[in-house]
């Protein structure tokens, strides 16, 4: 849900071209948005976010560690130490996906290629 100052985290494994079907809005034929699949998958109401405050990568190499999969996001300075000592990642991922200004409710915690990490304050 929309929530100043939080940030939702989540990772994924995709093809480097992929992150835009993942997650861009899509229009249908009379122009209305249509939620895409990391939508659907996290059960995430589109009208809660912002476009303008999604962050995504995809990296060539896959990583465990979160902080190089966060390095150069917005507010890393606090975002990575807040959950670096919290976050023991099993697996590498080579996308990452921070929604801003919204506080994800852990309601479905992997779905598609994504899992969700985490919500921590950033201000």
């Amino acid at each position: 849900m929309e929530k100043q100052g939080w940030v939702s985290i989540w990772l994924g494994n995709i093809e480097e071209d992929s992150t835009g079907e993942n997650l861009d809005l899509i229009y249908d034929e009379d122009g209305e948005s249509v939620p895409s699949k990391f939508f659907i998958d996290f059960n995430i109401d589109m009208d809660e976010t912002d476009e303008d405050t999604i962050e995504k990568a995809v990296y060539k190499n896959s990583c465990s560690d979160i902080s190089t999969l966060l390095d150069g996001c917005s507010y890393e300075e606090i975002i990575i130490p807040k959950i670096k000592k919290n976050i023991d990642l099993k697996k590498s991922y080579n996308a990452v996906i921070l929604m801003y200004n919204f506080k994800y409710n852990y309601e479905i915690i992997s779905a598609g290629s994504f899992d969700f990490i985490t919500a921590t304050n950033y201000e």
